[in-house]
């Protein structure tokens, strides 16, 4: 198997990962880096993927730009976002007295957000541990899924696939945080240069 590189903007996930790859060697060199300036020479790989972390990055398009440069031609990208649609500036789950859900409030959309800072608690969060801790705090940077298609396209990428996963009736049961997401819960593109 040909080694590969792995890469993240947080220095301490990367050494989390490089104690990792220590202990059980698979060939992956990790690297603290922008995936919005990659440090790889044009047509460096097969394939490149981003796993939940496009949707977090300030200039979506520059990230998409740099996966297509250093792709080679025939290569192809996979990513995985959060659903616009389903993660929008305004969100909120209105529920039934039994908490299922009974509808969502969803407002501003087609709102470009450009580093908004939201705060936020899991909504299974208990109160006595909110009491102890800080809420998440977290640059948003929304775009609709057209959105997103333009910067794919503009990016010299062309679709492939694309598939919109949802949570099955029985792990919603299972798991009753998950009863709102029955529709769709992510998106997940693989395109191809």
């Amino acid at each position: 198997m040909a080694p590969g590189h792995a890469i993240d903007i947080a220095p301490t996930f990367i050494r989390h990962a490089i104690e990792a790859e220590s202990a059980e060697p698979l060939g992956t060199a990790y690297l603290v880096a922008d995936a919005t300036d990659l440090q790889f020479s044009a047509g460096s790989f097969d394939f490149v993927t981003a796993f939940m972390s496009m949707m977090d990055m300030a200039d979506h398009g520059r990230a998409l730009c740099e996966a297509a440069r250093v792709l080679r031609p025939g290569g192809f990208l996979q990513f995985s976002i959060l659903h616009p649609c389903f993660v929008p500036p305004h969100r909120r789950v209105l529920r039934n007295p039994d908490r299922t859900t009974r509808a969502i409030e969803v407002a501003g959309y087609f709102d470009a957000i450009d580093g908004r800072i939201d705060t936020f608690w899991f909504e299974t969060v208990p109160q006595e541990e909110r009491e102890k801790t800080e809420p998440f705090r977290i640059p948003r940077f929304h775009r609709t899924l057209s959105g997103w298609v333009d910067l794919i396209v503009d990016a010299g990428l062309i679709i492939d696939r694309f598939r919109e996963p949802s949570a099955s009736v029985e792990l919603a049961k299972a798991e009753p945080a998950l009863e709102d997401t029955l529709f769709c819960i992510s998106g997940r593109s693989s395109l191809r240069r």
